[in-house]
């Protein structure tokens, strides 16, 4: 059963994360190298779209790209209950177009499902169609500042007595080229009741520099800088949540 079937308990997995000090620093970030207004806010690989709610509440308005079906239910239904300016769009994140132009986009945990230069082309070229010129790229987690980094990670959450143990364990397929298999497991335990939920992604590892020449490379896009742990003060560090930004070229 694919982990991203279960949005409840990938909720849970993941809540680790402060959203409201992740929203500050994407504001000090925006107000600091932005080109223009944020209004609209693009999330690529949205999944529960954790973020969307706060976003709302602060005056943004929220589009999700997702290609998962229970996690577009999911956060639809997120949508519908606290009434929120937003909307949840099907697309695959290495080809997709948008109604409209947003003003930044965000990519959040690493979910940055491309195999090959293609599928990066392909991905950087949909994305810079989305944002309009001088908007931000975020990318948490996207893509490797320190070889240690690639690694098993296993962390515990707890909610409404719900108990999730996450684990995420990356292999090399092939390391000179960057090619990895990650198998993401949830064991979970719910009224006295155990479960495994696991599945495989496949994805290209781009190491940070790599990254940066590939997407200036379109001519498309300019490196901005680099953070960690959304603190605006923190640079990139072994075992932190490094982050790269990238700004549209107008």
């Amino acid at each position: 059963m694919d982990v991203y079937d279960n949005p409840k308990y990938y909720d849970i997995a993941f809540s680790f994360r402060d959203i409201a000090k992740e929203v500050d620093f994407l504001e000090q970030i925006i107000k600091n190298e932005s080109l223009i207004p944020v209004k609209t806010v693009l999330e690529i690989a949205s999944g529960n779209s954790p973020h969307m709610s706060e976003l709302c509440r602060r005056g943004y308005d929220y589009v999700g790209l997702e290609q998962n079906e229970e996690m577009i239910e999911y956060s639809t239904k997120t949508i519908e209950d606290l009434g929120l300016k937003a909307e949840i769009i099907r697309g695959d994140l290495r080809n997709f177009r948008t109604n409209k132009q947003a003003d930044c986009a965000l990519l959040f945990l690493g979910s940055f499902y491309v195999t090959d230069d293609h599928e990066l082309q392909s991905h950087m070229d949909s994305v810079a169609h989305s944002v309009r010129g001088g908007g931000l790229y975020f990318l948490d987690g996207a893509v490797l500042f320190f070889p240690e980094d690639f690694g098993i990670q296993t962390w515990e959450m707890e909610r409404d007595g719900v108990k999730v143990i996450t684990t995420y364990d990356p292999k090399w397929i092939d390391e000179r080229n960057g090619l990895s298999d990650a198998r993401i497991i949830l064991e979970i335990e719910e009224n006295g009741e155990k479960k495994v939920i696991e599945h495989t992604e496949t994805r290209k590892l781009y190491r940070i520099n790599d990254f940066i020449a590939k997407a200036e490379a379109t001519s498309k896009w300019e490196h901005v800088s680099d953070f960690s742990d959304f603190d605006a003060a923190k640079k990139p560090y072994p075992g932190g949540r490094n982050i790269t930004v990238l700004r549209r070229r107008i």
